[in-house]
């Protein structure tokens, strides 16, 4: 009998390697291009979304720009030009939509990261990564002990590590548009912990 994790990172693997696969390249450039025309970067998500999007602002500041995650008390102030990266499953989080107007009305750009183009977070943004749910087509053996394509724990899974890789893709896009070495990116890391 195959190990349960061995079974899981498969099931991750399969669905990961069908989903990302669709993503649009073009999409991809110009979300590094949004990034990289900002001064500073506002990152948002709810749940999955949100720890993930927390790592992604975090290895911004390694490639050596100014990346913030929403709600922390010692952030600047968002001004004119500012990217909100906002991050939506379904494009329709309430809170990612109000801050996402909020910043538009400030005069800066949205970035969204979502499954839904068409949702209302997907027709505000400046630019949008669409990344799909769930490749239905997957047996999901073993996450579906977690839930099923109805169940928020088990798509919020699905979805988290979908753009936990597409955000490091993006990040070592940026690196090598930046010329950043894996020595100048070290140097940024966190070291009083």
């Amino acid at each position: 009998m195959e190990k349960a994790y061995i079974q899981m990172l498969e099931e991750f693997y399969q669905n990961g390697h069908s989903v990302l696969d669709k993503i649009d390249e073009r999409e991809m450039e110009l979300a590094a291009d949004a990034i990289l025309r900002a001064k500073k970067i506002y990152v948002l998500g709810i749940g999955h979304s949100g720890f993930f999007g927390r790592i992604f602002a975090m290895k911004l500041n390694h490639v050596g720009l100014s990346a913030y995650t929403v709600f922390d008390e010692i952030n600047p102030p968002f001004d004119k030009n500012d990217l909100f990266i906002a991050i939506s499953q379904s494009g329709g989080t309430k809170t990612i939509l109000a801050l996402a107007e909020k910043a538009k009305k400030l005069d800066g750009r949205v970035l969204s990261v979502t499954s839904n183009r068409d949702s209302a977070l997907g027709k505000l943004a400046d630019a949008t990564l669409v990344v799909d749910k769930v490749d239905e087509r997957v047996d999901y053996r073993v996450l579906a002990k977690i839930g099923d394509l109805k169940n928020q724990n088990f798509l919020g899974a699905i979805f988290g590590f979908n753009i936990f890789i597409l955000f490091y893709t993006i990040i070592v896009m940026l690196a090598e548009r930046l010329g950043e070495s894996a020595e100048s990116i070290n140097a940024r890391h966190a070291n009083l912990q």
